[in-house]
């Protein structure tokens, strides 16, 4: 009896360990680093002394089911010698067979199980280098800033790999202590992570406990001990290129500057020198900054320049440094506006300024302008004090002229330095911050013509930060404050007071005044915000102002100055599984902008959420209601009128993406009384076998708009609108593309990738007409009223009279249009040692506008692909050598 009664007790102990698991236990683990005598071998076969010491695990669950144990066993052991840091891993699976093991380039393994490690080498709880690799060797790695802004832009030279075994996969990792960044000390207490994917199931597992509504990522790791007597090693890379292309220039076979083909040969080198033990120098000479993917496609009719993502690898690895302004908060939002960048680097080698503008029988402008060199210092001071700096000359740039057969140059660019400066001090383990942030732009010209659309100089300050509001880090306040300074000649600075940024000739404006002597432009700009972090509740509020004299457009990016934009947005997160989803979330928000007048530019009212199925599909809809307000920007600086009340709405849903066919819909509705617009998108990734990735991308839009600009003339008679007709269309417009990309790798160090972009976009422009009187939304429509004739002049445009044809006329080009490209690119890229890779790429650029305003879907498709294109092959062979 007694026996019988001691086998229930010890049972029901162990049945009551099982249910009583708690995971508040592994919230702050420690891992002890061992040191090896010989270094591994790095190939996934974990048959090192180092494993016969004592593994550490389990893993804590994150999705789906928070805080319990991983499904599946994980041991990890860490090791070290004088120059590395060794990472091993068996990842146990009950079902070997079901692993998802594609292979992919390096930064592209998101569809496949996964083991990621990230070191805290500072011990900042802020900031650290990640690593992942998968079950066939495919690599992934970047940097952590901000506690859990993960970025995959930096490629460091370290060793991976992983392979599937009878008892699930195992993987392993050297990673030099030169990638890292740390300060000598007889021992260096890191913070180390490890997240384990299980795509099959899309379950996150972390080596600690992370509770779901809790921010950061950093900050939760573990402490890695017992990394003794390392001197942190001189740090010197060098990396020597060639490049070569040649292209077929079908667009310019009658250009005698070409004779259709274009041939160049480059030779430069990237150096990385390391300065004391936590900063970096990154230098270029003679830089090939050329980008492997096309830009894609656009016609643009707003009075805005077109944003265009960074794709060169200079100047995206390691660019987190140079973010101003979104510190502390994880959770960013705006409504209605964006934030300024100061740092825009596509404005650096960009297409010449004047390039568009040279007038000859025959030209030829540089394609981009030539950067000399460049070079960027980053790391850290301190611990907890992060500093960046950047600097960029580029060249004097020419093209080459002809007219009536004599030759000549005219400068299209002049000789430019960029330069910034960024530093960050963060307090009290990251609960508070303070930085600051300096971009001046130097111009030499020697054509003073170009001084008439550039500036001469520029210079932009910022300081930003933030605190939280308690020891947990569930409120955090944060700001930043920036001036500008713009100077240049009188012509340049009475061009930026009636840029579409600020509109200072508008008639109607008292707070704001066109002054065509001026010689330079000032304004200030600033945002406060609050942001809850924690638990299901979140809430976000803000407030932004730029002054009209705000420019910071040289080195940086801003659409809009002259505006306050102000939100308020809260909403409730479902952060546990229930019976139909695995997450949702709702919220609501208002917005309102308003310019410095404080005329009511815009106001909106949203309502918007997300949730995941417990079959793993997904959906996003959100809705915006929107009153009539004041608009500032549609006559382009004519006076004000009456942007009208409508509604606006989102839709997207996505299909289970554990699956290797997965659909994506994106609906948007746009219906602002009489105007609407209609974009359909959807796409279709496809995952064919462990090598194969294919993407398509089709979209829709149709667009009908009753106040399209097209033109502005002075005119005394024009009383009603003080002075200026403001000439405006109905435009109906359609557009028809897609976007497909292929994937195919034929192991993790060679692969090949493929862009095409079909684009067809035809705008018809009709009843023509002007606003009625300021601050309304009614119209006088020529050819119909108040004796508003007109004619047309063929195809080529119109005549206006409005006043009757016995009176004065105006003339506007036919502003329809018919625009159809085929662009396209193909890479070869072989990384065939660490650091050293070879690419061989393909680019195509065709395009046609004939038959404007006129669509015929058969005879456009065909002009499309008939188009004169211009074909560039290019090679480029890169060398690390480093130590």
């Amino acid at each position: 009896m007694r026996l019988y009664l001691l086998g229930v007790i010890f049972i029901s102990f162990l049945l009551g360990q099982i249910d009583g698991f708690d995971p508040n236990k592994y919230r702050n683990r420690q891992i002890t680093a061992i040191r090896i005598d010989e270094p591994l071998n790095i190939d996934g076969v974990l048959d090192e002394p180092l494993y016969s010491t004592k593994a550490n695990g389990p893993l804590i669950q994150y999705e789906p089911n928070n805080g319990v144990p991983g499904s599946e066993e994980t041991e990890i052991w860490v090791g070290y010698d004088d120059n590395a840091i060794y990472i091993g891993a068996m990842m146990y699976d009950s079902n070997p067979d079901s692993i998802v093991a594609r292979m992919s380039r390096r930064d592209g393994s998101e569809t496949s199980d996964l083991l990621y490690m990230v070191i805290d080498s500072y011990y900042d709880r802020r900031s650290g280098f990640w690593f992942g690799i998968n079950p066939v060797g495919s690599i992934e790695d970047g940097t952590v800033s901000n506690d859990n802004n993960f970025d995959d832009s930096w490629d460091g030279i370290w060793d991976g790999y992983g392979r599937i075994n009878e008892n699930g996969w195992s993987s392993e990792a050297k990673i030099p202590f030169s990638q890292l960044r740390f300060n000598k000390a007889d021992e260096n207490i890191m913070g180390i992570g490890f997240r384990r994917r299980i795509h099959r199931r899309e379950e996150i597992d972390f080596f600690m406990y992370l509770p779901r509504g809790e921010s950061g990522m950093v900050s939760h790791f573990s402490i890695l001990k017992g990394i003794q007597n390392i001197k942190p090693p001189k740090r010197l890379e060098l990396t020597p290129y060639i490049t070569g292309n040649y292209g077929f220039l079908q667009t310019e076979d009658d250009n005698p500057f070409y004779n259709g083909t274009d041939a160049t040969l480059n030779i430069g080198t990237d150096l990385k020198v390391g300065i004391g033990n936590n900063l970096t120098v990154d230098a270029t000479i003679n830089p090939d900054f050329g980008q492997v993917e096309v830009d894609p496609s656009v016609i643009n009719l707003s009075a805005f320049e077109t944003f265009f993502q960074e794709k060169r690898p200079f100047f995206i690895e390691g660019a987190n440094i140079f973010r101003f302004g979104g510190g502390g908060a994880t959770n960013n939002m705006n409504f209605g506006t964006m934030r300024p960048s100061f740092f825009y680097s596509r404005r650096i080698g960009k297409y010449p300024s004047y390039g568009h503008d040279v007038d000859g029988d025959w030209v030829k402008v540089p394609s981009a302008t030539t950067i000399l060199g460049a070079g960027k210092l980053s790391g850290k001071i301190t611990d907890t004090w992060s500093i960046g700096a950047f600097s960029a000359i580029t060249k004097r740039e020419f093209a080459d002229v002809q007219i009536d057969h004599a030759n000549s140059e005219v400068e299209v660019e002049p000789l430019t330095s960029y330069n910034l400066v960024r530093s960050l001090k963060e307090f009290n383990e990251g609960r508070q911050g303070l930085g600051f942030i300096a971009t001046h732009v130097e111009r030499s010209f020697d054509d003073e013509t170009l001084r008439e659309i550039l500036s001469d100089r520029s210079t932009v300050l910022g300081i930003d930060g933030w605190t939280f509001l308690n020891q947990d880090k569930d409120w955090v306040i944060g700001g930043w404050l920036g001036y500008s300074n713009i100077q240049g000649t009188k012509e340049f600075i009475s061009d930026l007071q009636q840029s579409s940024s600020r509109y200072y000739q508008r008639p109607d404006a008292d707070h704001i005044e066109y002054d065509p002597d001026r010689t330079s432009l000032e304004g200030f700009a600033g945002k406060a915000s609050i942001n809850k972090e924690t638990g299901n509740w979140n809430f976000n509020a803000a407030v932004q102002f730029l002054s009209p004299g705000f420019e910071n457009n040289d080195m940086g990016l801003n659409f809009r100055a002259d505006k306050i934009n102000k939100h308020i947005s809260f909403g409730y997160e479902w952060l546990e599984p229930s019976k139909y989803f695995q997450y949702a979330e709702i919220n609501t928000a208002y917005m309102t902008n308003h310019n410095l007048a404080w005329d009511k530019t815009n106001e909106m009212f949203f309502l918007f959420g997300f949730a995941r199925f417990k079959n793993y599909w997904s959906m996003g809809p959100i809705i915006g209601v929107k009153p009539r307000t004041i608009s500032d920007e549609t006559l382009r600086g004519g006076p004000l009128v009456i942007s009208p009340s409508g509604l606006w709405s989102r839709v997207f849903a996505r299909t289970d993406s554990r699956k290797p066919l997965i659909f994506e819909l994106f609906n948007v509705y746009e219906k602002f009384e009489e105007e609407y617009s209609w974009r359909f998108a959807g796409e279709v990734e496809m995952n064919i076998g462990t090598r194969l990735r294919i993407e398509f991308e089709p979209g829709y839009n149709t667009q009908f708009e009753i106040n399209q600009y097209v033109d502005s003339f002075d005119d005394e008679t024009a009383e009603a609108m003080l002075g200026c007709r403001h000439i405006v269309a109905q435009m109906e417009r359609k557009t028809l593309s897609a976007e497909l990309r292929l994937d195919y790798t034929f192991t993790p160090k060679l692969s090949f990738q493929a862009y095409f972009q079909p684009y067809m976009t035809i705008g018809t422009f009709s009843r023509f007409k002007e606003f009625a009187k300021p601050e309304s939304y009614d119209f006088v429509e020529y050819g119909k009223n108040n004796n508003m004739e007109i004619e047309a002049d063929g195809d080529d445009g119109y005549y206006l009279y409005p006043v009757g044809k016995d009176g004065h006329q105006f003339y506007i080009d036919n502003p329809d249009f018919n625009y159809k490209a085929l662009v396209g690119s193909a890479v070869l890229r072989w990384e065939f040692r660490p650091g050293s890779t070879l690419y061989l790429v393909w680019t195509r650029n065709g395009s046609d506008d004939s038959n404007p305003g006129n669509l015929d879907f058969s005879r456009d498709i065909k002009d499309m692909f008939n188009a004169d294109a211009d074909n560039v092959f290019a090679l480029k062979l890169s060398y690390w050598l480093g130590r």
